[in-house]
């Protein structure tokens, strides 16, 4: 996306790209100043047109560092206020820190909303949600002459699309045009929540997206934002849907339009396949974007699943990436405190470690701590290879200040892992999970098909156990939907939930969703042998990936599948169809054979550049693959679970093919149980 043009002198020009309506700023004797050349709403295009296999993540970086914060330091020299709105703020601080804004002579971050001090010898940088709101408080700043309260220059940037009759309050204030440096949309208008992972913050409830006319709303929002997304990546994606999907449907016909006009109001906008980045051996082929929908598949938000950022999300209270842990005090040892961590992509363990079951987990945290006890500098903490508590370990950070920050890291994450697996084994989740897993594919641990009277009778004996009954109601949805119409006995299970009548309501919300059974998003059963949580599959599979998975995690997310065959190029056009024909290319399963035989050629990400963690830097995983062919987009309407982006991470890593997912929201079971109730 082209940065905005910054010049000296102030009347702006403005039109939305090239197709908006342009409207000429200032009166007749600012008409020369506006020829010489203002700033210009402009939605073209990064100026950064090479592609590297940045992630998302970077691509958002570049987008503010670039061709915002320091284009609006190239305009004006001096001190400046960033002011946002509550949807520019949640953005920005998803991909940038404060040190990296202040460093760029921003002094101070402040909100639209609230009342603010006058900074007359500063100038201004907005960044705002394209709504009524946030324009008309922006106006307000500039509507009286006496009471303006920063410096003679503007910088105005807009996360997405700007209505036109939003732009026209905008070039009508003649107190902000003359201050203007800049005017752009930036095309960010959503999270990213990892490297390769995105949230569109749409105001709307899950029951929204199945309500038809009252739905199109937030349709209209989605594929609004995710224009933004496909701007911002240089991305004019083939759309495929899932054909019994009436809401991918639809939102697959909005999003087309809202993509063909943004393509033919920005001519100068190139995206990968057209030919016009002016560096084409950096570019790729076009790419696809899939949309599913999350009424498609019920089973897979309700299941336990071990790996460990999913059980920190399901079992642990953690506010989005944040969570509390009590550590020991490094000053005394009986003593803890309470610390804020943040579990996102800075911590290079948590990347490292979230995909891995918990077993898994816990392995590498005490091999790791193992190994630093017995490194030459380790001989303060003994030295001697046992077992060494995490009270020792606090003890020894002092003798160890070369080790300090791995070994607090290790510590913390050992403390997090302990904590799921103390909720664990108090919530009985070994049993509970052996049954879920029966009623999810069919088999026992050992392959066996369970009869269904039997398999009944141990949900109705787990209920009768649950004191919990947000549990209770999680384990009936997941025999409603994993039975489907085997299920003849409801009443049963029923009357062993003791549920009231709000959950009730996720019931019959959740039979309506599932209705559509058979469709292709009915999972494949996969037969695996094992025992236990910490003991691995003894049977064979029918994947060499799944050759490490456990026992209790013999359940499979149909999106893994859907994702395999996308990526090989063998996913159903009857099932998933193209709004646009797809090229003969996208239709054959050259592409992930040919990726197979590359990996097979060459050492794994995960072998590459040890870090002082000892399984690779933070560019270790995905970011670390080269990947082949074009990108693809994964979008699930109705939120996302956390298994689920964990099996697009082993997949683009497996098939080196880059997969960018996201959702509406990322939820754990609770969530999903809580969005059930709202349905009707």
């Amino acid at each position: 996306m082209s940065s905005a043009r910054t010049k000296k002198g102030a009347s702006a020009r403005a039109g939305a790209g090239a197709g908006a309506a342009s409207a000429r700023a200032g009166k007749k004797e600012k008409k020369t100043k506006a020829k010489k050349g203002a700033a210009a709403l402009d939605a073209s295009g990064s100026t950064h047109g090479e592609y590297n296999q940045l992630g998302l993540l970077e691509v958002v970086q570049q987008r503010f560092l670039k061709d915002v914060f320091d284009n609006a330091k190239a305009g004006h020299s001096g001190w400046k206020i960033l002011i946002v709105d509550d949807p520019s703020m949640k953005v920005i601080s998803a991909t940038v820190g404060m040190y990296d804004i202040m460093e760029r002579q921003i002094s101070l971050v402040e909100s639209l909303d609230k009342k603010r001090a006058p900074f007359k010898d500063m100038a201004a940088i907005y960044i705002l949600s394209p709504t009524i709101e946030s324009v008309e408080k922006l106006v307000a700043d500039y509507q009286d002459k006496s009471k303006l309260l920063y410096g003679d220059s503007a910088f105005v940037y807009f996360l997405g699309p700007v209505p036109k009759q939003l732009l026209e309050m905008v070039t009508q204030c003649k107190q902000l045009v003359k201050r203007l440096k800049a005017l752009s949309e930036i095309n960010v208008d959503f999270l990213v929540k990892e490297d390769r992972a995105f949230k569109l913050d749409v105001d709307a409830e899950f029951s929204q997206y199945y309500a038809g006319k009252a739905g199109k709303e937030a349709e209209t929002a989605i594929a609004e934002k995710l224009v933004t997304l496909c701007a911002s990546l240089n991305e004019y994606p083939y759309i495929r849907y899932n054909q019994s999907s009436g809401p991918c449907t639809s939102l697959a016909t909005k999003f087309k339009k809202k993509m063909d006009k943004f393509v033919s109001k920005n001519p100068n906008w190139w995206y990968h396949g057209s030919g016009k980045s002016g560096k084409q051996s950096t570019e790729l082929e076009r790419s696809t974007i899939l949309l599913l929908d999350r009424a498609s598949d019920c089973l897979t938000p309700l299941m336990h699943d071990f790996t460990y950022q999913a059980m920190v999300q399901d079992l642990l209270e953690i506010d989005g990436d944040k969570i509390t842990v009590n550590v020991e005090s490094a000053d005394n040892p009986d003593d803890y405190d309470a610390k804020d961590v943040l579990l996102n992509d800075k911590d290079k363990l948590w990347v490292e470690l979230r995909s891995k079951h918990i077993a898994e987990v816990i392995e590498i945290l005490s091999t790791r701590i193992s190994e630093t006890v017995n490194s030459g500098s380790g001989n303060a903490l003994g030295g001697s290879g046992k077992d060494v508590s995490l009270t020792e370990l606090a003890s020894a950070l002092k003798a160890l200040p070369e080790y300090r920050e791995v070994m607090a890291k290790l510590s913390q994450h050992m403390h997090i892992s302990r904590e799921c697996m103390d909720k664990f084994s108090a919530e009985g989740l070994i049993d509970l999970s052996e049954i879920e897993q029966t009623l999810a594919t069919g088999v026992d641990e050992d392959g066996d098909k369970v009869d269904t009277d039997d398999l009944v009778g141990m949900v109705e004996q787990s209920l009768l156990r649950m004191n919990d009954s947000q549990s209770r109601l999680r384990l009936v949805l997941i025999a409603i939907v994993g039975l489907g119409k085997k299920l003849s006995d409801r009443d049963r299970l029923l009357r062993a939930a003791k549920l009231d009548r709000d959950q009730m309501l996720a019931l019959d919300s959740v039979e309506k969703l599932s209705a559509g059974g058979g469709t292709p998003m009915e999972r494949k059963k996969k037969k695996k042998g094992g025992g236990g949580l910490f003991s691995k599959f003894k049977g064979g599979t029918d994947d060499e990936e799944e050759e490490s998975e456990y026992a209790s995690s013999r359940y499979v997310p149909i999106l893994k599948d859907i994702l395999d065959d996308l990526v090989a190029n063998t996913l159903s056009l009857d099932d998933f169809p193209s709004v646009v024909p797809m090229p003969p290319s996208a239709t054959v399963a050259s592409g992930s054979k040919s990726a197979r035989s590359a990996r097979s050629a060459k050492p794994s990400a995960r072998a590459k550049g040890a870090s002082k963690w000892g399984k690779g830097d933070a560019k270790a995983g995905a970011e670390a693959i080269a990947f082949t062919g074009s990108r693809n987009l994964v979008f699930m309407l109705g939120g996302l679970a956390y298994s689920e982006m964990k099996v697009a991470r082993k997949v683009m890593e497996k098939e080196s093919r880059e997969i960018i997912i996201g959702s509406t929201d990322f939820m754990n079971p609770e969530d999903f149980t809580n969005a059930l109730q709202t349905l009707n």
